[in-house]
């Protein structure tokens, strides 16, 4: 590593120790931290917040409006998912639905709620990553943009992300996943 770049990378360091920890971010509440081993995806339907979760054991539907498994299927071969596509067929009240996947074969949700908010993972101690909560458009590597910013993990995070309404975001690992509701969100369905 050229000086520069050591020196960069320390500036960097030196930046994230600047954000707090904090379990949750204001505004929002942890509706549930889920256990499942051998987590591979996760994704949220574009017509709800559920989210469909796949696993070596399954899939299965969490409800963030109630923090609560709602779906289950323990059926680990089928035709129901296209790894190639980052697809999977939803089960349950997701049923019909081809949901889009991020996790271990790649994919993406979506970083940011369309309010202000957003979810950056940085790793400066890899290969856990931290993750970071921002509102009000901060940003977890500019310094003036640091006062927003909640650092809410740091872990083997496999995937991240708001739902398609914004009203909820989830981060997973290969064990557990846990998931955030919007204060005022249950209500509004």
């Amino acid at each position: 590593m050229s000086d520069i770049d050591a020196k960069n990378r320390a500036r960097l360091i030196s930046l994230l120790d600047n954000i707090p920890n904090g379990r949750c971010p204001e505004g929002w509440s942890l509706v549930g931290n889920f256990a499942i081993g051998g987590l591979t995806d996760i994704g949220f339907s574009k017509n709800s917040d559920l989210l469909l979760v796949l696993s070596g054991n399954g899939r299965g539907v969490i409800d963030p409006t109630i923090g609560a498994v709602v779906a289950r299927d323990d059926e680990t071969d089928g035709d129901w998912l296209n790894e190639r596509l980052l697809l999977c067929d939803g089960i349950g009240p997701l049923a019909g639905e081809a949901i889009q996947l991020a996790g271990l074969s790649g994919g993406g949700l979506p970083r940011g709620s369309g309010r202000g908010e957003s979810l950056e993972v940085v790793s400066p101690n890899w290969p856990l990553g931290d993750l970071i909560f921002c509102s009000n458009f901060g940003s977890a590597l500019i310094e003036r943009l640091q006062s927003a910013c909640l650092r809410i993990a740091s872990d083997h995070i496999r995937a991240y992300g708001f739902s398609w309404s914004g009203n909820s975001f989830v981060y997973a690992t290969g064990s557990d996943i846990h998931v955030y509701l919007r204060i005022g969100a249950e209500v509004a369905g």
